[in-house]
Order: C-alpha cells, then structure tokens, then sequence
C-alpha cells in the first residue's frame, strides 16, 4: 500500500481501492479511484485546449500585424484604372433601392441572422440581398421602389424584441442618421378644448427630437381621443412616457404617450440600447461587464 498528501487529507490507495485519511477525527473512507489512463486523457485534453487558445490568439495577432503592414500607400501614384462605363452604370442600376441600418444592441442582435431572417419577414425572400459592411452596418438591396417603400412604411423594424435602425441609402448619406429611428407616438389626455394643431405641435416639440409629421384632421378634432405626431428619435436619449403640461396657469395635465411597434427597451431609464439588466441605474452607477454583450448572438426573432 502507498500513499501520498492532498493538504489536510492523506490519501491510501491499493490494488482494489483508494481510501483518504482525515478530518477531526483522522476518519478513513474510501472514495473513487480513477484509471491513470482517464487522468491522462483529462490532462491532455486540458493542454490541448491551452494549446488551442494560444494558436487562437496568436493567429489574430498576426492577422492584425499583418493588416497594418498592409496599410501603405504601394502603387497610390500608378494610373488609375477606368472601369467601363457600361459596368459602373449596371452596378448603379443594381444597387439603386438601398436600405442601411444597424441593430441598437449589436451583440444581442447577431447580423448575419438579420440579413437572412428579415426578407423572409417581409415576403421577399430571394429579391433582396443583405450584406455586411465595415462597423456593423448592414445593406438590404430591393428590386424596385415600390419594395423598398412597403418595409419602410412598415418601420420601425425590430428583430429578436430589439429595434433596429433602418434608413434609405444615399451617396452622400450622414452617417450620424444611424443613431435615428422614425417613432410614430400616440398622444393621450389632451382635453378637447385645447386640441388644435399648433397646442400639438408644441408638445411634440417639448420631446427635443426632430419633428416629422402628425396624424390629425382638425374637423374630426373635437371626437379623438388620441393624436399621433412621428419624431426621428435619438436612440442615445430615453423614451418618455408620461409628462405633465400646463394648459391652464398652475394646473397640471398628465400627458401619456404610447410609442407604436417599439421593442426591447430599458425599463429604468427608458433607453433602447440596453436592457434593464445591464443599466447603470441597477447596478450602482456601473456597467455590468460587457454591457449587452453577454446576450446570445443567435437569438431568434
């Protein structure tokens, strides 16, 4: 019989069974003895994982490297090339009816998925191509306007119970437009005494985002109970649900205002770039490591 030390327990161990000596008392009981072939194959294993990971990362080291390497100006100053004039005007034609958009929560909202499940949604699969470009951007490419019209009238989009921004393309098109999203809000609690279009259009203005249009016919006026007014929202600002306005001097009116289609948003400080479980206000002024980003990227829709 031989034996050997684990801290406060000695182990014995024999032909037919391993025993461990300790505790208080110095109790002896058997425990479960494992083949040394198991336990070279569980170490092995384990190697061969460390093994993995440090290829892993080495290689992405060397893609980097090389991709700076590569950033150099080599043949800036050749003639430049004319492409034929034929080819550019088809690839024009081709890429005319384009939608550019980017998910709100990148990370719970995987793209590759997006551009495959989103046609399906809209009934177009197999006429619209979805592509990837640089910062997480993605393309959808349509046939024709009348298709590229039908999903924007459809807007705002969501996949996976997060919103999605989507705008259509344009050569010159700002970049900073991603970080909109075209909202229609309903309006409920104007008294109908002070319901015209102008007392709606300041309250609309009282939200601080970009005015759009509103739903309202001023004959019927007097018989709605609820107006809508669409604003190009700010994703980087909270949503607002209930405010108080002031039709009469020192009197309040608690306004409530309901956003259509909207998906996925923080229930603690309204923003629609995080769930409330990675929000700084639940987690003492801190956000939850990887923000979002501990979301499954296959979520479905």
């Amino acid at each position: 019989m031989s034996r050997f030390s684990m801290g406060e327990h000695t182990i014995f161990h024999d032909d037919a069974v391993m025993w461990r000596v300790g505790g208080k008392f110095g109790d002896k009981y058997p425990i479960e003895r494992q083949s040394t072939s198991h336990l070279l194959s569980d170490f092995l294993a384990k190697l061969l994982f460390f093994f993995w990971r440090f290829a892993d990362h080495l290689i992405t080291m060397v893609d980097g490297i090389c991709r700076v390497m590569q950033d150099i100006d080599l043949g800036v100053n050749d003639e430049p090339f004319v492409l034929p004039q034929a080819v550019i005007q088809q690839a024009a034609e081709e890429n005319h009816f384009i939608l550019v958009g980017q998910p709100v929560m990148p990370r719970r909202q995987n793209l590759c998925v997006i551009i495959a499940a989103m046609p399906r949604t809209w009934g177009l699969e197999g006429n619209v191509r979805g592509r990837i470009t640089e910062g997480r951007i993605f393309q959808f490419v349509f046939p024709s306007e009348e298709a590229t019209e039908t999903v924007i009238c459809r807007g705002p989009l969501a996949y996976a119970e997060r919103m999605l921004v989507l705008h259509r393309w344009a050569p010159l098109m700002d970049v900073d437009l991603l970080n909109y999203i075209p909202l229609w809000i309903q309006i409920l609690g104007i008294p109908f005494q002070f319901m015209n279009r102008e007392v709606i259009l300041h309250i609309a203005r009282a939200m601080n985002q970009q005015y759009i249009q509103m739903e309202y016919n001023e004959e019927n006026g007097g018989r709605l109970e609820l107006i809508r007014i669409r604003l190009n929202w700010n994703i980087n600002h909270p949503l607002k649900f209930q405010r108080n306005f002031q039709f009469s001097p020192g009197e309040n009116t608690l306004l409530c205002f309901h956003y259509e289609r909207l998906r996925g948003f923080c229930e603690s400080c309204g923003l629609i770039i995080h769930n409330t479980g990675a929000c700084v206000i639940n987690n003492e002024g801190f956000a939850p490591d990887g923000n979002d980003d501990s979301g499954d990227e296959n979520d479905e829709e």
